[in-house]
């Protein structure tokens, strides 16, 4: 039998089969990160020689550093470094500086109330400012301004009186009374808590305080110096961390003050 001889297209042919059957050269690709791979690096573990545990409280996904921990400044402890007043609040959280200055001079409510340390100031539905002496900074005293809703004097004692005897006092007959020496004040209490209502400003003003806050004869010394002090405008721009106080020779060191020692 005779052998044919292979066509010249068969061998083309075959040879393309054998290049395509061969594998081609690829460009490497980068190698694709495992998103739930770590290293000591994470801020979700926390490295012991080489060996990785997860941490307690891991920081939220994206986070690079832990969310801070602890109350805010002034909570607690007094505080200057927001450079707007002296913050301080013995329980709130996250305290923040009375919306404006409500005409109280500092050195006249320590001087009248015997108090030897002013605490500073803090804002929950009205203005707070809290005093203490060397002996008692764990057990501050307090007095609270606010301005009212009204517009005089005679409509806001009516509107007090009517909101304290329905939903504090419980009784009809609760009601304010002038306040001797106190031209133009009235004020009222039940069980330990005192309230009056000033004049001196466009709209009355409301101090409130308990007994041991200060004496009556302290007190009044502080409403007169309140109902002589000129209005504040609202949107002025605080000029001391102290109410009442001087504004400092340098504005920039206005933060820089000692504040009193926290209370124990």
């Amino acid at each position: 039998m005779r052998t044919m001889p292979l066509r010249p297209a068969l061998l083309v042919s075959a040879a393309a089969l054998l290049l395509a059957a061969c594998p081609q050269q690829v460009e490497p690709q980068a190698v694709k990160k495992n998103p739930h791979d770590l290293s000591a690096e994470d801020p979700r573990v926390v490295a012991d020689t080489d060996d990785l545990y997860p941490l307690k409280n891991p920081p939220p996904e994206g986070s690079s550093n832990p969310e801070p921990t602890g109350p805010a400044p002034g909570s607690g402890v007094p505080d200057e470094t927001n450079g707007v007043c002296r913050l301080f609040a013995p329980k709130l959280p996250k305290p923040e500086c009375c919306v404006q200055d409500l005409g109280l001079d500092v050195e006249v409510a320590k001087k009248s109330c015997d108090h030897t340390l002013y605490l500073g100031e803090s804002h929950q539905m009205t203005c707070g400012y809290y005093f203490a002496t060397e002996e008692t900074t764990h057990l501050p005293k307090w007095l609270r301004l606010s301005v009212t809703l009204e517009d005089d004097v005679d409509a806001a004692v009516k509107a007090h009186d009517r909101r304290i005897s329905l939903r504090v006092a419980m009784d009809p007959d609760f009601h304010s009374v002038a306040v001797p020496g106190v031209q133009g004040a009235f004020w009222s209490t039940h069980k330990g808590l005192h309230w009056a209502i000033l004049p001196g400003w466009s709209k009355p003003r409301l101090l409130t305080w308990r007994d041991d806050s200060c004496s009556d004869e302290g007190i009044q010394e502080v409403m007169r110096a309140l109902i002589k002090t000129p209005q504040v405008a609202a949107d002025s721009v605080r000029t001391s961390l102290v109410p009442g106080a001087a504004p400092p020779a340098n504005p920039a060191n206005a933060g820089t003050t000692d504040p009193p020692t926290a209370p124990k």
